[in-house]
């Protein structure tokens, strides 16, 4: 849903997909952190916030700075929940002195949400002037004001919903703002069965689904803001909110006219957000004793399984879409790169023989520089210094004093504690067993 500018300048940016509705796309696993299913009996406040009139209260032009035509009421005769399904009520009628009234929801403060997949199921109206929209808006604008903050439109409709748009909006602030946007056709009017709408927001790319297939992807290396320095990033890097709504008018769908039936209602049957789960790299966990290549580090998302200081992986090498910096090993096979500052990657790892382990890791490093493992959160080795090997593939294997480790599943984390001069590569680490657990000798 956008604001401040004019539409149409957008529509020529977009690219089209049309596709069968047989197209089957793997997905991955998801865990879903907050969910509306609208099964109460009304809207419920402590999710979801009205927006109320026609945009002036909020510091923008009349009609929400896109000439719109409607005016906002929390009146149940714009919304409500009925039989688990929320709906929102675009109405030919005036008041406020405006010819039109809606609903529109956001869930500012309530949920703040940075990465994940953000989805609805939802059933669009229909008709010449109705502009429908799930989409999202930076809480804080730390990038300054819009687009330079970014907006994520998770889907829009338009009129006769042919198409389903999914839109960046990024760059300056307007009217020096820019885009980038994704359309698809399913072949059939939208507004006459519930569709589910998504986009998978990781923080080096965004791509937008309609019933599971994917067809759009924007990169960080297509989007910036002229407030983000060089942080490629910006502004897709902070957390936003989600929105909810139905316009009337507007300067992309032009007015109702004698075609446009109403009311109209776009019908909400759930919002979710997940995140994904942390898994183990090709699905089982390293079993241990035994020895893990650096680069099999777990399946997730910077902050869950890994942290890497910069974005993309500059290696290029192995999992190029990940954020970890993974590059071709002298040694044979492959290497982390550069570890630097405040740098980790966790290992899901399966203990089959409890006991006393000692850690060795291959390193190397120009500098030197210092890691520990944790185990479940615990530093069970220590500070380990990696000492100047003399190059980037100079490898040396640095060994932890005894530590115990008990049977079954646990998280390892491999972390730089080194300072911002230190950093190392990493080619593997082992844990094997130094000798058994002492047994427990039961009194005769």
């Amino acid at each position: 849903m956008t604001t401040c500018r004019d539409v149409d300048s957008r529509v020529p940016t977009f690219l089209a997909f049309v596709f069968a509705a047989t197209v089957a796309t793997a997905q991955p696993q998801w865990e879903v952190l907050w969910a509306d299913e609208f099964d109460g009996a009304q809207i419920d406040p402590s999710r979801w916030e009205y927006m109320l009139g026609d945009g002036t209260a909020y510091g923008l032009p009349a009609g929400w700075g896109n000439n719109e035509l409607e005016y906002y009421t929390s009146r149940p005769e714009n919304s409500f929940i009925s039989a688990g399904i929320l709906h929102i009520v675009a109405r030919d009628e005036r008041y406020m002195g405006h010819d039109y009234t809606s609903a529109r929801l956001r869930t500012r403060g309530l949920e703040d949400i940075q990465y994940g997949r953000i989805e609805a199921r939802m059933r669009v109206p229909r008709g010449q002037g109705l502009w429908p929209a799930f989409w999202m808006l930076p809480t804080d604008s730390p990038y300054g004001g819009w687009a330079a903050s970014g907006e994520i439109d998770i889907i829009e409709t338009i009129n006769i919903p042919l198409q389903a748009h999914g839109t960046l909006h990024f760059g300056g602030q307007w009217p020096n703002n820019t885009s980038n946007g994704g359309s698809v056709s399913l072949g059939v009017d939208l507004s006459q069965a519930f569709h589910t709408y998504a986009i998978e927001w990781r923080p080096d790319s965004i791509t937008w689904f309609i019933d599971g297939t994917a067809y759009h992807t924007v990169t960080s290396n297509q989007w910036w803001s002229e407030n983000g320095g060089a942080n490629n990033r910006a502004p897709f890097d902070t957390a936003f909110h989600m929105l909810l709504n139905v316009a009337v008018g507007g300067n992309w769908p032009g007015p109702p006219d004698g075609s446009t039936q109403f009311p109209q209602e776009l019908l909400v049957d759930w919002v979710r957000v997940s995140k994904p789960l942390q898994t183990p790299y090709g699905g089982d966990a390293h079993p241990i004793p035994g020895r893990i290549e650096a680069e099999e580090f777990d399946e997730g998302w910077p902050e869950q399984a890994y942290w890497d200081s910069d974005p993309g992986n500059n290696g290029g090498a192995f999992r190029p879409d990940s954020d970890v910096d993974i590059e071709a090993c002298n040694e044979g096979g492959y290497n982390i790169g550069w570890i630097r500052q405040g740098e980790w990657l966790e290992y899901t790892v399966e203990v089959t023989s409890p006991g006393v382990y000692r850690l060795s890791a291959r390193v190397a490093s120009p500098g030197g520089g210092r890691f520990a493992l944790f185990v479940d959160g615990a530093d069970r080795t220590g500070e380990l210094a990696v000492p100047p090997t003399g190059g980037w593939q100079a490898w040396t294997t640095v060994t932890s004093a005894d530590f115990a480790l008990t049977r079954g599943e646990h998280i390892l984390r491999f972390a730089n504690l080194g300072d911002s001069a230190q950093s190392f590569n990493l080619n593997w680490i082992e844990l094997r067993t130094h000798r058994p657990a002492p047994k427990l000798t039961l009194p005769h």
